[in-house]
């Protein structure tokens, strides 16, 4: 109704009309008033149908490696207009699916969220059209979520549960151990994740209990022999703190959808539940039948189909987990509720233990790793066995249990002492729980600047050191997401370094880093003052530190770190480039002033044997002289013009003098090497040779500069002729490579890599130094891992450029020449099915490279990548493909190689293609190898191969 309001108080333009404003918008501004000022729905379709929005400024990358974008004035007008004549408007966004504007992106889901759903999915192409390179950085979260939430509300079932495991579904980021991924950040995950499970409805349940299961399979709390998922939430009823964390807000959803669930189809929802009952999973199964059959206790309308579920419960050794307790106690006492009854089966329950056999025997192998005796260790079971039973027993209550169970409930009160809080959460301790804060986040961002400065000034630490304490660093915490939220929470408060202390300074920065990261503009003075004011004030605080450890800091040495981490910060974002010059002369005076001695240095070097395990990069983040150097590296960034340019780049070279038995400074200069190269060239090829080494000679620093530098930049032309040299020094050394940043590539694998890249974008030839060092010098499993990377990343490309997919095809005709001969080198082969996989050769191309490859090595692995396209291949070239397939499936077992993907992808329709053909001795061929596979177990293949053959249209075939 609003919709046909709105459009009949408007008149549709002529054509002259649009043409005449089209003419006369010659600038961006005019676009930008002439959009912006537009409030008339019936222009979109004529605008369109003008073209003009069929081109949208796409993001362009500047001679210093930054991506620069251009504001679309016209994507504030389609925005406006979405929810007056949204079928126009969304005609419009689908012709734009292969933008990567993010204006373009923002809007289609923020215009997307308001539209009808029928209109709003037939944006389904332009957005499966971003999911590769992402949905746009400027598109905000909610939208995202306001996006599905509308599909799934309006009965587009199928997309937005679709879209819902794109935002939600967790991944494994490849190469990292850190936490699962999503593509909404944590803190929008748990915001939204809420909004979500109710649109789902019915299909809730099934819907995200995957996700759970995923992030406890990818965040590696479940594995072979060991179950620990959800090990640090304490109570399944609730959060242990307020903090914005993914597993929490899918515990907090599935526990939710559960309850609904079973309330409504108590079957179903046990279904889900048990498909795949990991600990966390059982403990909220356990948590949601108590609580609905609670509900139903105390509505006199108990289901006997829940009352069903909780036996199961009852009855499961998963249920008994020593982490599962209170929520199994929980469980027997609303199950004795219903009828005294039910618990008559818990003796024979308590009887088996809590220990399952494969617990027992993964606790005896661990003690006895330890040294215990076997029978020091059946002890030791059979006490945490006894505790468990009590306490279930206690937690229960005589009044439910049965008589046998009372008697065994008195004898170990009367043994071991009355529990006295049974019920207390497994992990929630009567110690040290973490840091908290004295006042939550919401009542401190309420507060005044004055009135915040005051409360942190006069708050005293008057705890005894034991038990869940508010503390100066669980306040901190705090202050840092209220200003990282909220920059201007101090505004006007001076003196902050006299009047806090070192542990909120630290916030305060940490905060407005944070605040920059998310795009928010900062109290600049007040923020490079109070960094100015850090820096220049001595380690020595005048404030005593209060508490434990590591509960209030000691002294200056960290939050110096982070001004100089927060300075560096501010150096490397183009927006510092927009504070006036006076500013910036501050910001690099105060990096200078701290470059000007050997103070961090000196830290930095007395802590060496300190996180061994971490490599050169990551002790670059976190150890002040490298934060240091990198902001120096940053300020260099900034271009020509400036007048302390010339001091940075002799404070870069003064402190890069200095030893570095660590390697951090080197993987900053690694990492700085765009930075550098684009804007102090002179400087760096002057000083080249000794820091990324030469032909001849490269040390350990200057590996791991050079190491970082591949690993962090994509290949670029320049930067591989000035790296050339050390990276031939590097093939030849005789020992281990020091690798900078990551292991997951090895060095010599990242130079094949940039040496390929060179060679298929014809920036060298066959003379070129490096890569004769590297088919020289590389053995045969490096080399085909480097041409497989490329192969590989050929898959991910939207489009390849027909002169560099060639190139790389004659690289691997000439790379199959050296195989031939040199049999002993076949390695270099192994990674085929990425070529096959990448979607880019054609079959006529790869079909027959992929017998001759076979020819040259039999085992050639295919990691189940290739069936599909084996199939696809088949009816243009049914002998080359049935002759490949033949001689894949040749050996019964072949390591690397999936014969599952082949023989169900693959053969029958490579038999039928070859079937097909009026050729008698292919059809002989592919009745051979249907029976050899028959043989082997394909016992339906006939049938298979038949179906296929009857689909097709005037087939004249032979009978297999």
């Amino acid at each position: 109704m609003r919709e046909a309001t709105t459009v009949a108080k408007h008149q549709a333009p002529t054509a002259e009309q649009v043409q005449t404003a089209l003419r006369r918008l010659t600038s961006f501004q005019l676009r930008r008033a002439f959009y912006e000022g537009l409030k008339n729905p019936l222009w979109v379709k004529p605008l369109a149908d003008a073209g003009a929005f069929s081109s949208p400024p796409e993001p362009e990358v500047g001679s210093d490696g930054v991506v620069r974008e251009r504001y679309w004035p016209e994507a504030s007008y389609l925005d406006e207009m979405a929810e007056h004549v949204p079928a126009e408007v969304a005609g419009v966004l689908v012709t734009l699916a292969g933008s990567t504007n993010p204006w373009v992106q923002r809007i289609a889901f923020s215009a997307g969220s308001r539209m009808p759903a029928a209109i709003a999915a037939k944006l389904k192409p332009a957005i499966d059209g971003w999911e590769d390179t992402g949905y746009g950085w400027r598109t905000d979260p909610r939208d995202l979520v306001s996006f599905t939430v509308n599909l799934l509300e309006g009965g587009e079932t199928k997309f937005g549960i679709s879209l819902a495991n794109k935002l939600l579904r967790p991944t494994d980021d490849e190469g990292t151990s850190g936490d699962p991924v999503t593509e909404l950040k944590a803190h929008w995950y748990s915001h939204e994740l809420p909004r979500v499970t109710r649109a789902l409805g019915d299909n809730a349940l099934k819907t995200i209990l995957p996700w759970l299961t995923l992030y406890e399979e990818h965040k590696r709390n479940i594995g072979e022999g060991y179950d620990h998922s959800g090990f640090g939430r304490s109570e399944i009823s609730s959060r242990r703190n307020n903090y914005h964390e993914v597993e929490d807000a899918l515990i907090d959803a599935v526990r939710d959808a559960a309850v609904d669930r079973l309330e409504e189809n108590p079957a179903a929802a046990w279904a889900d539940l048990n498909r795949n009952p990991i600990l966390i999973v059982r403990r909220i199964s356990l948590y949601a039948v108590a609580e609905v059959l609670e509900r139903q206790v105390a509505n006199e309308t108990v289901s006997s189909d829940v009352v069903s579920v909780a036996r199961e419960l009852m009855l499961d050794a998963k249920s008994r987990d020593q982490l599962a307790v209170s929520d199994f106690i929980r469980l027997l006492r609303t199950l004795g509720t219903v009828s005294p009854a039910e618990l008559d089966p818990l003796e024979g329950v308590l009887a088996s233990g809590h220990a399952t056999e494969q617990a027992a025997a993964r606790i005896t192998r661990n003690l006895s790793a330890q040294g215990e005796s076997d029978e020091e260790i059946k002890d030791q079971i059979a006490q945490w066995d006894m505790r468990w039973r009590h306490r279930v027993l206690a937690g229960v209550g005589r009044d439910l249990l049965p008589k046998p169970l009372r008697q065994q409930l008195d004898e170990l009160d009367a043994e071991a002492g009355i529990v006295d809080d049974p019920m207390r959460p497994t992990f929630q301790t009567s110690s040290w729980t973490g840091p908290n804060s004295p006042i939550s986040q919401e009542e401190m961002a309420a507060l005044a600047p004055m009135e915040l400065v005051a409360h942190l000034e006069g708050w005293h630490y008057e705890g005894d050191g034991w038990g869940p304490e508010p503390s100066h660093e669980g306040q901190a915490r705090v202050l840092e997401a209220v200003v990282t939220s909220n920059p201007r929470a101090l505004a006007g408060q001076r003196d902050l370094v006299q009047r806090l202390r070192p542990t909120y300074l630290r916030a305060v920065l940490s905060g407005w880093e944070g605040a920059r990261k998310a795009g928010l503009d900062l109290p600049w003075e007040q923020a490079l003052a109070l960094a100015g004011d850090i820096l220049g004030h001595s380690d020595e605080s005048r404030l005593p530190a209060e508490g434990g450890r590591f509960d209030d800091d000691p002294d200056f040495t960290e939050a110096k770190k982070v001004a100089i981490r927060f300075l560096a910060h501010l150096a490397s974002n183009s927006s510092a480039t927009k504070l006036p010059e006076y500013q910036l002369d501050q910001l690099a005076d105060y990096l200078l002033t701290a470059a000007s001695g050997t103070s961090a240095w000196d830290e930095y070097v007395s802590a060496v044997g300190e996180e061994s395990g971490w490599d050169p990069f990551m002790v670059s983040l976190n150890w002040k002289w490298p934060i240091l150097l990198r902001g120096l590296v940053y300020l260099v960034g900034m271009g020509e013009g400036h007048k302390w340019r010339a001091r940075v780049l002799e404070a870069l070279r003064e402190q890069l003098s200095l030893e570095d038995p660590r390697g951090g400074s080197r993987a900053v200069l690694g990492e700085g090497l765009g930075r550098l190269f684009n804007h102090a060239r002179d400087w760096l090829e002057e000083n080249l040779a000794m820091y990324f080494g030469t032909r001849s000679a490269i040390d350990r620093n200057q590996q791991v500069a050079l190491t970082t530098a591949i690993a962090m930049h994509y290949y670029h032309r320049d930067l591989y002729q000035l790296l050339s040299d050390p990276m031939i020094a590097a093939l030849d050394s005789t020992e281990q490579i020091a690798i900078g940043w990551g292991n997951d590539v090895s060095p010599q694998q990242r130079i094949g890599q940039w040496v390929i890249e060179a060679i298929i974008r014809g920036d060298i030839g066959d003379d070129d130094p490096l890569r004769a060092e590297f088919y020289t010098r590389a053995d045969a499993e490096t080399r085909g891992d480097a041409i497989g990377h490329t192969a590989w990343s050929f898959m991910h490309a939207e489009a390849v450029d027909d002169a560099i997919r060639d190139r790389l095809a004659e690289l691997w005709d000439e790379r199959v020449r050296h195989v031939a001969s040199h049999a002993e080198d076949k390695a270099e082969l192994k990674d085929f099915y990425w070529f096959v996989r990448s979607g880019k050769f054609p079959a006529s191309w790869w079909l027959p490279r992929l017998v001759e490859a076979l020819e040259l090595y039999g085992e050639l692995p295919t990691n189940g990548m290739i069936g599909e396209q084996m199939a696809a291949a088949a009816a243009e070239l049914p002998r080359v493909a049935l002759d490949a397939l033949t001689m894949l499936l040749a050996p019964a077992e072949t390591s690397g190689r999936e014969d599952y993907d082949l023989r169900t992808h693959a053969l029958a329709p490579v038999i039928a293609a070859a079937l097909r053909t009026s050729d008698p001795e292919l059809q002989a061929d592919a009745r051979s190898l249907m029976n050899h596979m028959g043989e082997r177990g394909e016992i339906d293949l006939e049938r298979r191969v038949i179906a296929i053959l009857s689909a097709l249209p005037d087939a004249k075939t032979s009978t297999p």
